[in-house]
């Protein structure tokens, strides 16, 4: 079964992570000053994750459910073709 959003929000970083690889479908990358930032689609919601090349570290995740927050992501991926 899913997990929801509020339910993964609750989680510690370390405990997201795995769930992430898992279940999450990937979809886009993007890049914001020193950051690396994958997107991922969890069904009901999107998370994304913060990896810090230099530190070879993944530091944080954010997660919305907005379609108006992947605007950042619509020179990555044509979010019509995705489904959702």
């Amino acid at each position: 079964m899913p997990i929801s959003h509020y339910a993964f929000r609750a989680l510690s970083l370390e405990e997201q992570l795995p769930i992430i690889w898992q279940q999450g479908d990937f979809l886009a990358q993007r890049f914001e000053e020193e950051d690396c930032i994958n997107l991922y689609h969890l069904g009901t919601f999107f998370v994304e994750v913060y990896y810090d090349p230099q530190a070879n570290c993944v530091h944080r995740t954010r997660t919305f459910t907005s379609r108006e927050c992947l605007m950042d992501y619509t020179a990555y991926v044509k979010l019509d073709d995705l489904g959702l």
